[in-house]
């Protein structure tokens, strides 16, 4: 049995990212303290609180 070998990609075809918002969206990120959210819960009345136990 012969095997042929093929011309697989003799260049690896990649996407230039041209412009600065697609850059920015698959670039590395680092998360800060600023980053998150405060969760937010909603209870049916008037000016109700209610503690969250953690």
């Amino acid at each position: 049995m012969d095997f042929v070998r093929g011309q697989f990609p003799q260049t690896r075809m990649r996407r230039n990212r041209w412009d600065d918002w697609s850059r920015r969206l698959v670039a590395e990120n680092r998360l800060s303290a600023d980053d998150f959210i405060w969760p937010v819960f909603v209870i049916e009345g008037d000016n109700l609180r209610q503690p969250i136990e953690s």
